[in-house]
């Protein structure tokens, strides 16, 4: 992972579900950078995506949620 993937997990595993352009301030790259690294992050199964909303919600994994809990415990 980059540091900016990272640090986008890091954002949602904290802070809970957001959609790309909350997640764009936040990490401050532009708007097709952003879903291009969301894109990669549920591809590669990172987080999942609610496709009810539009823009698509991003959370989590169970999985990345399990694995940072063990990494802090």
């Amino acid at each position: 992972l980059t540091t900016t993937e990272s640090q986008i997990l890091q954002i949602l595993l904290t802070e809970g579900g957001k959609t790309a352009p909350e997640i764009e301030k936040k990490i401050g790259k532009t708007r097709e950078h952003t879903s291009r690294l969301m894109k990669k992050l549920w591809q590669e199964g990172y987080v999942e995506r609610d496709t009810h909303t539009i823009p698509f919600t991003y959370r989590p994994t169970k999985e990345l949620k399990i694995k940072a809990q063990t990494q802090t415990a």
